[in-house]
């Protein structure tokens, strides 16, 4: 078990699970074509630990988001520009059963009985959640479109919107990336 974990390139879920010490004491991280392993840390303070790792506080990277998209309730965040990073919770950040999913690996949402869904994820990997698959795909888009208010705004800014910053070179135009990160000064 890993201590003191950071959101780095390639996860794409933070699920609670219990440990022996407690209910929700732990976290399963699922990352891409790799196994899931179990963190000794509670979910939130993953989010937290990683918001002040990439620059800022998990309440302002959360403000950030209402302000750039009037998403109040269960608002997805942005870790860092320079990755895909996109976040969103399945359920409020107050619920320790709340899951943290990265937009950019999920394939498909399948419906389960008794309010529960399934999470099926670009490598095939997937997870089983409790609330609705309506629910899940409405926060799933909500990352979407805060993914969407975030790129059109950086191509704005980069005074190039018909070209998207392209992640994959192996060396990332330094102006786009800062462009990004301009977006979160207060206005």
């Amino acid at each position: 078990m890993n201590q003191q974990y950071i959101i780095k390139k390639g996860d794409m879920v933070l699920q609670p699970c219990n440990l022996t010490i407690g209910p929700y004491a732990g976290t399963c991280i699922y990352r891409y074509q790799e196994d899931n392993y179990t963190v000794k840390d509670r979910t939130h303070k993953i989010i937290e630990r990683s918001c002040r790792f990439y620059g800022s506080s998990y309440v302002f990277k959360k403000e950030d988001t209402i302000r750039i998209t009037g998403i109040n309730s269960k608002p997805p965040i942005l870790f860092t520009p320079l990755f895909p990073t996109y976040f969103f919770p399945t359920h409020s950040d107050r619920k320790e059963e709340n899951t943290w999913i990265n937009i950019h690996y999920v394939s498909h949402i399948k419906p389960m009985k008794e309010k529960k869904c399934k999470v099926i994820f670009v490598d095939k990997q997937s997870i089983t959640v409790n609330i609705s698959a309506h629910s899940m795909q409405h926060q799933y888009l909500n990352g979407i479109y805060y993914y969407y208010m975030m790129d059109r705004a950086a191509k704005v800014a980069t005074f190039d919107p018909e070209s998207p910053i392209d992640y994959s070179k192996s060396q990332i135009n330094i102006y786009e990336a800062l462009a990004k990160y301009s977006l979160f000064e207060q206005k």
